[in-house]
């Protein structure tokens, strides 16, 4: 990575992202939805964590309603302390907000389920590169979390992004969790 310090190309990226006009958000989540739908490893997923896109995030919101007409279930990420867990969600399902502004979904703990027990992860994040290293918004939430899938291997964990936020080379640090995919409108990147 350039010289450039983590914090400023979180900084940099954030502001690119949020000054994306509605148009453009729309469209590249339409495109990512194609993308991400004809992967054989969404095709064969049935339980699938994604998130709800905030300040330019790519919306995977799309993807959510196609795949709950077709069987699929989604969960979305629920912020407790430093960990994470994931509640269901369907696009008529209540959410408030919580924890940094996030959306969550309005059901009790005991319909949570635990990381272990999804087939595939929709991952936002800020800034990654072609090797699919991530840097997500500075909590740590989920390289906490999926640390398990370096032995696991499950569930997959697939980046979602504008191909705006890709840079060239970015200098992983130890607890930094490499995705298996990033997906944005333009390209599909995967660890080889």
């Amino acid at each position: 990575m350039m010289s450039t310090t983590i914090d400023q190309l979180r900084a940099q990226h954030r502001k690119q992202r949020r000054e994306l006009s509605k148009s453009v958000l729309s469209d590249h989540a339409e495109i990512l939805e194609h993308r991400v739908t004809a992967l054989h490893e969404y095709q064969s997923a049935i339980h699938i964590a994604a998130y709800i896109a905030i300040l330019g995030e790519i919306s995977v919101e799309p993807i959510i309603r196609s795949g709950s007409e077709i069987g699929k279930k989604f969960y979305l990420p629920i912020l407790r302390g430093k960990a994470m867990a994931f509640a269901p969600w369907q696009p008529e399902t209540p959410l408030v907000k919580r924890k940094f502004g996030l959306l969550e979904p309005d059901c009790g703990e005991s319909q949570w389920i635990a990381p272990a027990e999804l087939d595939l992860v929709l991952a936002p994040l800020v800034v990654f590169d072609r090797h699919c290293n991530r840097i997500g918004q500075g909590g740590g939430f989920y390289d906490r979390t999926f640390e398990f899938t370096l032995k696991a291997g499950k569930p997959l964990l697939i980046g979602v992004a504008h191909e705006s936020q890709r840079e060239p080379e970015l200098d992983p640090q130890p607890w930094d969790i490499t995705l298996h995919k990033i997906v944005t409108e333009r390209a599909i990147y995967s660890v080889k």
